[in-house]
C-alpha cells in the first residue's frame, strides 16, 4: 500500500528519535522546483550521505508518482535513508540497485529527454570517418576513407558520412555541425547539466577539423570525398569503401566557384570559434581564421558548387550571409552584419514558408537579424515563417498531429521548424502573445517524434517503444554480399538516428529499401539535437550512465559468425578425396580488410601408417585455389596430420560476393585401397553437396579452424 506522507510528520518523528535534518538553508537546491518524489530521494542520499544502496524506489513504500516541493521530498527521504535500515515492503535484504533500462525513468513529462539528447548526439559515432580513436565506443566501427584526400596529394580524412551511405558531402555535413553549434550556443547550459557537452563539442570538432583540411589555401576548398553513383551502388560497410567506391575529391576555386558550400562551411567554423572559446581558445582562433577566408571566398567568387545528382543547391547567397551573422557574433565587425543583411535583404528570404535545413538556411539568417536588430522587417519575417507552421497556418497537419513539410525526411523539417520556434520564443523581441504558441507548437512536434502519435512509436532508433528496426544504414545493416536482404534483420542497433518520417496520414513503412521513411542523415538529427537538448532543460530527464555498455550491443552468442570454413567432403575415389572449402570474411564487429586468413584440414593417418605407408605418401592437387597455396601434410601430434589453405596475400573482406568468400578445391591423393575418411577430426559432421550460395551458413564446420596471421580465431583443433 502506499502511503502519503507530509513534511510535518517527518518533523516530528525527527525530533522524537534525534535525528539530524537536512538544512533548508545550506541545500544546494531550488526549494520551490516541484520534482518527482523518487527522484527527490535518489537526490537526497547526497545531501545526508547515505550509501547509494541503501534507497531502491521500487521496494520504498512512498506515492513514487507524486510531484511534490523538493525540500518536503528530502525531508521524507532523509526517514527513508536515513532511519531505516531495511526496506519497508517487506524486503529482506537491501538490494544492489540495477543499472537504469535503456529508457531510464524521465524526471518529468512523458518521455526521457536526457536519454534521448545523450542517443541523438551518439548518432554521429556511426557516422565518422577516418582514423578513430582507440577506445572509440562504438564498438562495430572501425577506421574508413583513410585514402581519401590521396588522389589530390591531401589528407582529407575524417568528418562524417553523409547518411545511410559513405559519401562526405560537405553541404550538408557543414550544415549539421553547423546547426549543432548553434544548439551549442543556445543551450549550452542544458548539454552541460546532461553531462553531454564534452560529448558533442567533441563530435563538432571532428568535423571541423575535416573542414580545416579541406580548406588548404584561402581560395581553395574541397567539397566532396566520394561520388554518389560509385557509392550508391555498394552496399556494404564503410570500413571496404576505398576497395569498392571511387573516393575521388571534387574542389571548388576562382575559376570552380562554390560559394554555397564554402558559405556552410565558413559558417560551422565561425560557429566553432564561438562555442570553443571557453574550452579551447587556440582551437577557436584556428577556426576563425578559416572562417575569415572562407566566407571571403565564397562572397567574392560567386556561383554554385559544380555537383550533379545529390545535394544541388538552391541559393548561395544564403550561405553567404549564414556565415556572415555568425562572423558578426563572433568579432562584433559591422561589415559581416552588412552583408548579412544585403544578401538575405536582396534574395526574397526573408518570410519565407519553408524551415531551416541544409538547403535554406535563410531562417536562421533572419531570426538572427530579427534578434540583433529588432528591426520589423526581420521579426515579421521570422514570425511569418514560423506562423506558417502553426495549426491553421497553412502547413498540412497529419491526423496525429505531425507538422507535414514534405515526402522525403518530413520529421527532418518538422525538427528544423521546432528548433526555430524554441529559439525565438525565449528572445524578448516580437509578438509576446505569440511565444507560448511557439513553444507549444515545438514541444508537441518533439513528443510526436518521440511516440505520441498514431503509430504509438518513437522514430528514434533504439529509443523509447516501437522504435524502427531497419533504418535505411549500410553500416548498421551489416551486409557481406552488397545487399539490402542479407543478413534480413540489422545487425547493429543505430542508437539515436532519427529516420525520416511517416506520410501526410501519419503512415510509416519501417523498411530497410525505403529510403524516402526510413532514411537517416547528419541533418535530419542536426535540429533534431538541438530541440531535445531545449525539452531536456524544459523537462529534464536521465541521461543513460556509461552509456555504451556491454548490454546495449548485441551479446555475443547471438551475432552471426565473422571469419569460418564452409566445408565439403565432395567424393572419395582411389586414390584421392575430393575437398571443397570455402574461406568467408563476414566481419562486422567491426567489418575488416583481412590478407592473412588461412585455414587447417586435419587427417588421422592410422590407417595409412597400419597398412605400411606414411605421412609422405600423401599429397594435395589444387584444382581451384582463388589465391590459397595448399601445403602439407604437416604433422601435428601422433597420427594427426593437417593441410594448411593459406590464402595470405587474398585480400578477402565483406564486400560483395566474391570478395567475402574464397574458394579452394584440391584433391587429397592418398594410397590405393588404404585411406578412410571416417577418422578424420575435419570430416566429422562435414556435408557433401557444396552450397555456393553465400547467404547461407550452409556447410560452416568447427572442425576446420581458421586462423588469422597464424593465431586461431574460429573452430576447435584436435587435442594433442
Amino acid at each position: 500500500m502506499k502511503t502519503k506522507i507530509t513534511a510535518g510528520f517527518i518533523l516530528i518523528l525527527a525530533f522524537f528519535l534525534n535525528l539530524p535534518l537536512f538544512s533548508q538553508d545550506l541545500g544546494d537546491v531550488n526549494h520551490d522546483q516541484k520534482v518527482n518524489i523518487v527522484d527527490a530521494l535518489l537526490i537526497a542520499q547526497y545531501y545526508v550521505q547515505m550509501p547509494l544502496e541503501t534507497f531502491y524506489p521500487e521496494a520504498a513504500d512512498v506515492d513514487c508518482s507524486a510531484v511534490i516541493n523538493i525540500v518536503d521530498s528530502l525531508l521524507v527521504a532523509q526517514f527513508y535513508v536515513g532511519v531505516i535500515p531495511e526496506l519497508p515492503c517487506g524486503a529482506e535484504n537491501t538490494p544492489t540497485p540495477s543499472p537504469p533500462s535503456q529508457t531510464a525513468v524521465p524526471e518529468t513529462g512523458p518521455y526521457n529527454y536526457g536519454e534521448a539528447l545523450q542517443k541523438a548526439i551518439f548518432f554521429y559515432k556511426a557516422q565518422r570517418s577516418g582514423d578513430l580513436p582507440h577506445d572509440y565506443p562504438l564498438i562495430w566501427r572501425g577506421d574508413s576513407g583513410m585514402t581519401d584526400g590521396q588522389d589530390v596529394g591531401l589528407d582529407l580524412t575524417g568528418g562524417w558520412y553523409d547518411a545511410g551511405d559513405h559519401v562526405k558531402f560537405n553541404l550538408p555535413m557543414a550544415f549539421s555541425a553547423a546547426q549543432l553549434g548553434w544548439a551549442v550556443y543556445e543551450y549550452r547550459e542544458a548539454f552541460e547539466s546532461a553531462g553531454q557537452l564534452d560529448i558533442i563539442l567533441d563530435e563538432i570538432k571532428w568535423t571541423t577539423d575535416y573542414l580545416i583540411k579541406c580548406h588548404p589555401e584561402p581560395d581553395t576548398y574541397y567539397f566532396q570525398c566520394g561520388l554518389g553513383d560509385s557509392d550508391h551502388g555498394f552496399w556494404g560497410p564503410p570500413e571496404v569503401i576505398h576497395l569498392t567506391t571511387d573516393r575521388s575529391s571534387s574542389v571548388v576555386n576562382p575559376s570552380r566557384p562554390g560559394s554555397d558550400a564554402a558559405g556552410q562551411a565558413a559558417a560551422a567554423l565561425a560557429i566553432a570559434s564561438i562555442i570553443f572559446e571557453k574550452t579551447d581558445p587556440a582551437y577557436a582562433d584556428l577556426c576563425l581564421s578559416h572562417a575569415r577566408d572562407l566566407h571571403k571566398f565564397a562572397d567574392t567568387y560567386r556561383g554554385f558548387y559544380p555537383i550533379k545528382g545529390y545535394y544541388p543547391s538552391g541559393s548561395y547567397l544564403d550561405d553567404i550571409g549564414w556565415a556572415a551573422i555568425w562572423l558578426y557574433l563572433k568579432t562584433s565587425e559591422e561589415k559581416y552584419l552588412e552583408n548579412a543583411k544585403t544578401t538575405i535583404g536582396g534574395s526574397g528570404m526573408i518570410g519565407g514558408l519553408h524551415t531551416l535545413c541544409w538547403d535554406d538556411v535563410s531562417y536562421g539568417v533572419v531570426l538572427k537579424l530579427a534578434q540583433i536588430t529588432e528591426d520589423p522587417l526581420y521579426v515579421q519575417g521570422i514570425e511569418t515563417s514560423l506562423n506558417f507552421w502553426l495549426p491553421g497556418g497553412g502547413v498540412v497537419y497529419t491526423p496525429g498531429g505531425l507538422a507535414w513539410k514534405d515526402t522525403w525526411g518530413s520529421l527532418r523539417y518538422a525538427s528544423g521548424a521546432a528548433f526555430l520556434a524554441f529559439v525565438w520564443a525565449e528572445i524578448p523581441v516580437g509578438t509576446a502573445a505569440k511565444k507560448e504558441a511557439y513553444r507549444d507548437f515545438a514541444i508537441g512536434q518533439m513528443n510526436y517524434i518521440l511516440g505520441d502519435n498514431p503509430n504509438d512509436m518513437s522514430y528514434v532508433v533504439g529509443f523509447g517503444k516501437n522504435p524502427p528496426q531497419h533504418p535505411h544504414h549500410k553500416a548498421a545493416h551489416g551486409s557481406w554480399l552488397s545487399q539490402l536482404d542479407t543478413p534480413a534483420y540489422h545487425r547493429h542497433t543505430l542508437y539515436g538516428a532519427l529516420v525520416g518520417g511517416p506520410d501526410n496520414k501519419d503512415f510509416h513503412n519501417d523498411d530497410i529499401t525505403d529510403y524516402t521513411m526510413n532514411e537517416v542523415a547528419d541533418d535530419y538529427n542536426a535540429a533534431f539535437t538541438g530541440c531535445m537538448a531545449r525539452m531536456y532543460s524544459l523537462y529534464g530527464g536521465v541521461p543513460i550512465p556509461g552509456f555504451p555498455r556491454t548490454e546495449d550491443f548485441r551479446p555475443i552468442n547471438d551475432r552471426l559468425p565473422e571469419l569460418f570454413v564452409r566445408g565439403f567432403l565432395t567424393g572419395e575415389y582411389a586414390p584421392q578425396a575430393n575437398i571443397h572449402l570455402q574461406m568467408d570474411n563476414r566481419t562486422a564487429w567491426p567489418a575488416r580488410v583481412i590478407d592473412t586468413l588461412s585455414a587447417r584440414y586435419f587427417i588421422d593417418i592410422s590407417e595409412i601408417v597400419e597398412a605400411g605407408f606414411g605421412a609422405n605418401d600423401l599429397s594435395a592437387a589444387v584444382q581451384v585455389e582463388d589465391g590459397a597455396v595448399v601445403t602439407g601434410p604437416h604433422k601435428w601430434s601422433g597420427n594427426i596430420y593437417y593441410f594448411e589453405i593459406d590464402f595470405s596475400g587474398t585480400l578477402i573482406y565483406p564486400g560483395g560476393w566474391e570478395e567475402s568468400e574464397k574458394d579452394c578445391q584440391f584433391n587429397l591423393i592418398h594410397p590405393l585401397n588404404v585411406w578412410n575418411s571416417a577418422n578424420d577430426w575435419s570430416a566429422q559432421e562435414i556435408e557433401t553437396k557444396p552450397d555456393y550460395n553465400a547467404k547461407t551458413f550452409f556447410g560452416m564446420t568447427p572442425y576446420i579452424p581458421v586462423y588469422e596471421n597464424g593465431k586461431l580465431v574460429f573452430g576447435q583443433e584436435p587435442p594433442k
